[in-house]
């Protein structure tokens, strides 16, 4: 989402290719359909016409029936799209689809060479690219190459740690891509509201909430995703944001939650757990007492 405000690009518009369609790739999948259909309001039968995912197989087309698991079936293209061209070769998918993103789940390392990421970029300002595949032996590309390959233009988020890279000059950090910095948030917004169930409507509320925080919006050679170090500050914008739409929904239970933005933060971080324990004194154990020494209890201890 950060990646999209950097590239001035709507989630209506977007167009994104996934490479490996297992249940990491489908997954992903059906986010990125449902954020598209809740933030536009169409069915996510149209949405998913956004997403073109490649297997082994190559391109999931619909003729490939039964060999294609239920999750992906909703993905699968119709042939007649692909008539007379090479729906086997990632290649050549991106010089037809022309992606915003790229995404990578594959497990095969280098699969992402410079003719294909070069070829994304000819046709985007900032290619969109996430080798999510762990561990790091098996990433499609690497952060250094992806950032050489297109002159600094890509942003870049990864599924393993990766040290930041210097090009031109300057050093781009590179953003791990997990849920560690949303989770917190939009557990924290469900708790307090006390809401009904997770709609599809919080989750991208949510996300958006967590791209607002991102670093690259202020500085293009920064992480696309906050730090977790942050990530109790994040956590109260992500509950301020996913609290509004489960009111607005009518599935908070909660009575009386604060409208105000700020007065909602405020009513936030008041019941959130601070994690502040007793200072701790290191004591001789020849002059420590029972309860020091953790003895209080034992039969026959002094």
């Amino acid at each position: 989402m950060a990646g999209l405000h950097v590239s001035k690009l709507e989630l209506k518009d977007m167009r994104v290719v996934i490479f490996g369609s297992g249940t990491a790739g489908t997954g992903i999948a059906d986010q990125v359909r449902d954020a598209i259909a809740t933030d536009s309001g169409i069915s996510k039968e149209d949405a998913a016409k956004q997403i073109w995912c490649i297997d082994k197989p190559g391109l999931l087309l619909k003729s490939q029936g039964d060999n294609l698991t239920p999750a992906q079936l909703a993905f699968a293209r119709a042939d007649s799209e692909w008539e007379g061209k090479n729906h086997g070769d990632l290649f050549e998918v991106i010089r037809q689809v022309k992606p915003h993103v790229l995404v990578g789940t594959s497990t095969k390392p280098g699969s992402f060479t410079r003719e294909i990421v070069t070829e994304m970029a000819s046709h985007v300002d900032h290619p969109i690219i996430f080798p999510l595949s762990n561990p790091t032996r098996l990433h499609e590309a690497s952060p250094e190459d992806l950032t050489k390959w297109t002159k600094g233009k890509a942003l870049i988020a990864t599924g393993s740690p990766f040290p930041p890279v210097k090009y031109d000059g300057k050093e781009k950090v590179i953003a791990e891509c997990n849920n560690s910095t949303c989770f917190p948030g939009i557990g924290l917004g469900c708790v307090l509201s006390q809401s009904k169930l997770l709609s599809d409507k919080m989750l991208v509320a949510a996300v958006k909430a967590l791209a607002a925080q991102s670093p690259v919006l202020r500085d293009l050679d920064s992480a696309l995703l906050p730090d977790v170090i942050d990530v109790r500050e994040i956590s109260v914008h992500i509950a301020t944001a996913v609290i509004k739409v489960s009111v607005e929904e009518g599935l908070a239970t909660v009575k009386d939650i604060p409208t105000d933005d700020a007065d909602l933060e405020e009513w936030i971080r008041e019941q959130m757990w601070d994690p502040v324990y007793r200072p701790l004194k290191l004591v001789d154990s020849a002059v420590a007492d029972r309860n020091a020494r953790g003895e209080m209890g034992v039969a026959g201890s002094k």
